[in-house]
């Protein structure tokens, strides 16, 4: 049997749930009471080069309701905060201490960190184990043991860390400070940072998002859980390049999906993208073939682009869950109906005839010239002028050869042709489809090249969007994630 079709046993029937202690544990380090950013510099920094400064104003941004402390060896004040030279000087107690300085002097700062009493330490410093050097491998066990023995859990090291706007914290000053729904934890403190803005774009936000980078104490398998049983995360999404511990984790994920949707895109799938793995985070990469084995039979959604992560948990967020795989397409014409069609069935899904019942009723409301009522739909201009679009949506609505509706629109024609009058009309008739229909309504906003309307496009995707409807920018990356949110309600139903 092929692997691709083959069922693997990752699932032992005693797995150990992840304790309340842990729980508790990981709660504290989103929710700090107090920080400390160790590197952080009283210089200028206009092209914020220092990380630690970054940490700082991030967190200022993020109202952090605790104390900051920076310390630096001789800076009275950095940002206007009342510096130390050591973490032991600092009068407060510290939950989190933030290591950005060189890897040979974060040994001194972890003994200062046992004699405080710190809680946790997030070692954003880089060079350690993923460099391979003999050094620096032994530098950082030493670390880690020591945490270990003192009993202080450790983010990293080679990682951005934590942005929790809830708890105050961000790894940029730029993000936003709204919380929302979305949790996140990933290898890559450069992926975290460009979901972060690309989903943010999309009018995502977020619980809590974390960058673990090597690993060598909190793991995958400690956010996960921990996300997966945090009450204001709803979607979990990832980016991952190789797992130490891939049992323990393929354990969590099948009890997290069946509460939680997760989504992870998995970096290292090719033999060149296992090398730089390796070579940047210290995972350990595996087979293509069977990661996407095992995320079949967890019910874990695998995506392969950033694009992927962000529109699918997007989609997941504002959309109900296709029953099945049979879509209807709106706004096909000529050799657009046949490409669309290739395209989704080529994705997965089915273009199916409607019912007899939808069809004949069609027939007696959409205008025959140069029209079609056959699957792509072709309803004409005049159609939604006309007051039927409505009914259009109850036809589909109880039509039971249909799961999902993907409707293109292709805005910036729209305006050109129909101006801005003619834009608002198509969204206001839209933003009242869903209510009506009561499927995933899955919207493709498309620029249309060589058109111009790059700003009803932008307002258009708003007004969606402040309504809670899901967008896409292409018909590919449409169909692709309707068949991921499709295959994900199939393990849902069998679970």
């Amino acid at each position: 049997m092929a692997l691709s079709h083959a069922k693997i046993i990752i699932l032992s029937p005693g797995a150990v749930p992840m304790s309340n202690e842990i729980q508790e544990e990981l709660h504290d380090l989103f929710h700090p009471r107090n920080i400390a950013v160790v590197g952080a510099s009283p210089r200028s920094d206009p092209l914020m080069m220092n990380q630690g400064n970054n940490y700082i104003k991030g967190s200022i941004e993020q109202h952090f309701s605790g104390k900051i402390f920076p310390v630096h060896p001789r800076a009275k004040a950095v940002l206007g905060l009342t510096a130390y030279p050591r973490v032991r000087d600092i009068p407060d107690p510290l939950d989190l201490v933030i290591f950005t300085v060189p890897a040979k002097a974060s040994l001194e700062v972890m003994k200062d960190c046992v004699r405080k009493g710190v809680k946790f330490v997030h070692l954003y410093t880089a060079g350690f184990g993923e460099s391979g050097r003999e050094e620096y491998v032994a530098l950082e066990k030493e670390l880690i043991r020591m945490a270990r023995e003192n009993g202080i859990r450790v983010v990293g090291p080679n990682c951005m860390g934590i942005y929790c706007p809830e708890g105050g914290l961000a790894f940029q000053p730029f993000f936003p400070n709204v919380p929302g729904p979305v949790g996140f934890f990933s290898q890559s403190g450069q992926m975290a940072g460009m979901f972060v803005m690309t989903a943010a774009a999309q009018g995502l936000r977020f619980s809590k998002v974390v960058s673990f980078g090597n690993a060598r104490d909190l793991k995958a398998h400690d956010f996960l859980g921990y996300l997966g049983r945090d009450e204001k995360t709803q979607l979990i999404g990832s980016y991952l390049e190789g797992l130490e511990d891939g049992r323990a984790f393929l354990e969590e994920a099948k009890k997290v999906t069946r509460r939680k949707p997760l989504v992870i895109f998995k970096g290292g799938m090719t033999e060149g993208g296992a090398r730089a793995a390796k070579s940047h985070t210290a995972a350990i990469a595996g087979s293509a073939d069977l990661w996407r084995a095992v995320c079949r039979q967890c019910g874990i959604i695998s995506v392969s682009s950033l694009d992927e992560l962000v529109f699918t948990l997007s989609a997941l967020k504002r959309l109900p869950l296709p029953k099945g795989k049979n879509v209807v397409i709106l706004g096909g014409a000529g050799g657009g109906s046949v490409t669309m069609t290739d395209q989704a069935e080529a994705e997965g899904l089915r273009v199916p005839p409607l019912s007899e019942r939808t069809v004949r009723e069609l027939e007696a409301i959409v205008p025959p010239e140069g029209t079609s009522v056959k699957n792509p739909l072709d309803v004409g201009r005049k159609f939604f002028t006309e007051g039927h679009f409505h009914k259009l949506m109850e036809l589909l609505r109880d039509d039971p050869l249909v799961d999902a509706l993907i409707f293109m629109q292709p805005i910036a024609l729209f305006s050109r042709f129909m101006g801005r009058a003619g834009v608002g009309m198509l969204v206001k008739l839209t933003l009242t489809a869903q209510k009506i229909l009561e499927k995933p309504l899955i919207l493709v906003v498309e620029k249309t090249e060589g058109f111009g309307g790059e700003q009803a496009v932008k307002e258009a995707v708003e007004r969606y969007h402040g309504a809670d409807l899901a967008t896409f920018p292409d018909f590919r990356l449409a169909a692709r994630i309707t068949r991921y949110l499709a295959d994900y309600q199939a393990f849902l139903m069998k679970s």
